[in-house]
């Protein structure tokens, strides 16, 4: 497997994970979850000397996007929600007050999950929907490393009391990501990394 180097920026009020992935021998970057602080991720970018290849968003909450219309504006390229998500990511609901706004983006610039529509360099990611604290919640996995969003984080798992969200969906994804190998490294949206294994022992895969 391509080795993968990743940078996790926590941004905006909430600490949520945006990671700039490339790999060995890549010349693009992949974003996953642009969620805030536009300025301080293009700085980030700038830095690599590298054009962006796609943005990867693992769910449609305004956290995980807020930065995205910016970055756009400077670094064009696809940007990726699940349909179910992107049906409300850019509609006035989807806003955290007084922290985060609506999000001020036209819909028809968001594509829908489709590893057929990943550029060809990242056609190697694969792409677990994985709904359950949003409808279109996805886990993105690149050989031995989990983008899990929202959906698992180490030692808790993602809400579902907030618009979408769906208890017993939730509970079926996460019997998914359980089933994976359990030396997976696990990246969620907020907080630190962990593993299948650490999760499966002692956190929210426990039983599953």
């Amino acid at each position: 497997m391509r080795g993968l180097e990743i940078e996790t920026i926590p941004v905006g009020p909430f600490a949520a994970n945006c990671y700039l992935v490339t790999f060995t021998g890549s010349e693009s970057i992949a974003v996953v979850d642009p969620g805030a602080e536009p300025a301080r991720l293009l700085e980030h970018i700038r830095r690599r000397r590298r054009p962006v290849a796609a943005y990867l968003l693992t769910h449609g909450h305004v956290d995980h996007l807020s930065a995205l219309p910016e970055l756009l504006r400077h670094y064009p390229a696809p940007a990726f929600l699940h349909p179910e998500d992107a049906a409300w990511a850019c509609r006035p609901g989807n806003r955290i007050d007084p922290w985060y706004p609506p999000v001020r983006l036209d819909p028809e610039t968001l594509e829908p999950w489709d590893p057929a529509r990943l550029p060809e360099e990242w056609s190697f990611i694969r792409i677990l929907h994985t709904p359950g604290h949003s409808p279109g919640s996805v886990c993105l996995l690149a050989g031995e490393v989990l983008f899990s969003g929202d959906t698992l984080f180490q030692g808790s798992v993602g809400r579902t009391d907030l618009p979408h969200g769906d208890a017993r969906r939730l509970e079926e994804s996460l019997r998914r990501l359980a089933a994976l190998d359990p030396e997976i490294r696990v990246l969620p949206g907020h907080g630190p990394a962990t593993t299948i294994a650490r999760e499966r022992e002692s956190g929210f895969l426990a039983g599953l």
